[in-house]
């Protein structure tokens, strides 16, 4: 996701601009958008290009991978991988928007929900799901976004999609407000989620608090706050890129073939080359001084085949 409007900023700070690579875990605290989190990583760093791996709403808070530079290529890539949320749920009442940030459209009366209630429908909610996706959110129809009809007082059907729920459970349950853990796939709303368990004890249900705790269950955890970098950045750029993390990072689950310059030189213009003995399947290609090159495909007759070039990032 391209960062920014070049309108936006003065031509002077596009000057200033660096070319840098890298990964930044970042902890998005909750009232702000992704975009905003991320123009404010990209203006610290004064980094020329930047971008995250999938959004969070604005109530969320917790991890948001923000891409420097020619990091931003692999972001694409990990769009599919899992994901675990904290989520807060308050039973009796349903809002416009699925959080603490809408209006109330619908009461329940939750006062004799028990514990063992939510216990009892958990495991229908595990596997894969037919979920409708929540008007307020960043799907297509027709060309527009749901967010900018719902906006508009439009209200129109959406179709189900299949998401998957691998891990749910109920940390902890008090007064109609219950927390859960879940651990999902691509596309899965925690909103509709907590909707859609509450309505299944008849009872209507917002979510006034969601953490997302992690992306890709091989990523790294330790997350930076804005307050951080920005105590970082009043060191210079030499301390806060320090945090940065390499590119590879982003590819926990593919193995790594390293490759010389003259290899390079080959699978720059497409060409294959010998793996060396490697094993068949896709790898991720690294150069000289522990650069990610580009990404490949092992044959069976023992060729490495370029399906994606970088020219080396960090």
């Amino acid at each position: 996701m391209a960062a920014g409007s070049p309108d936006s900023v003065s031509r002077a700070e596009r000057r200033r601009r660096r070319e840098i690579n890298g990964l930044l875990m970042l902890d998005k605290p909750s009232g702000m958008t992704s975009n905003t989190a991320l123009l404010e990583v990209r203006r610290l760093f004064q980094a020329q290009k930047a971008g995250h791996t999938g959004t969070l709403d604005p109530m969320a808070s917790g991890v948001l991978p923000i891409c420097l530079g020619h990091t931003t290529k692999l972001s694409g890539l990990w769009l599919d991988s899992s994901k675990r949320y904290r989520a807060t749920v308050q039973l009796g009442v349903q809002t416009t928007s699925g959080d603490a940030d809408g209006e109330s459209i619908a009461t329940s009366d939750a006062s004799g929900v028990t514990l063992d209630q939510l216990q009892t429908v958990v495991p229908r909610f595990i596997g894969s799901l037919s979920q409708v996706p929540p008007m307020l959110s960043a799907i297509k129809l027709g060309g527009q976004r749901l967010y900018a009809l719902a906006r508009e007082g439009i209200e129109v059907a959406r179709e189900p999609r299949q998401v998957e729920i691998t891990a749910l459970t109920i940390e902890s349950f008090e007064a109609g407000t219950f927390v859960m853990d879940v651990t999902c796939g691509k596309g899965t709303y925690i909103r509709t989620l907590a909707e859609d368990l509450a309505a299944a004890i008849g009872q209507k249900a917002h979510l006034t608090a969601l953490r997302r705790l992690s992306v890709s269950a091989d990523m790294p955890h330790e997350l930076m706050t804005l307050g951080q970098l920005t105590e970082r950045a009043w060191q210079g750029f030499e301390a806060l890129d320090a945090l940065l993390l390499p590119s590879i990072t982003l590819l926990p689950e593919l193995r790594q073939v390293t490759v010389d310059a003259a290899q390079c030189a080959e699978l720059h213009f497409g060409r294959s080359v010998p793996a060396a003995g490697a094993a068949p399947g896709e790898a991720a290609l690294i150069g000289e001084g522990g650069l990610l090159m580009g990404l490949g495909m092992v044959t069976d007759a023992g060729r490495i085949q370029p399906t994606r070039w970088f020219g080396g990032i960090r």
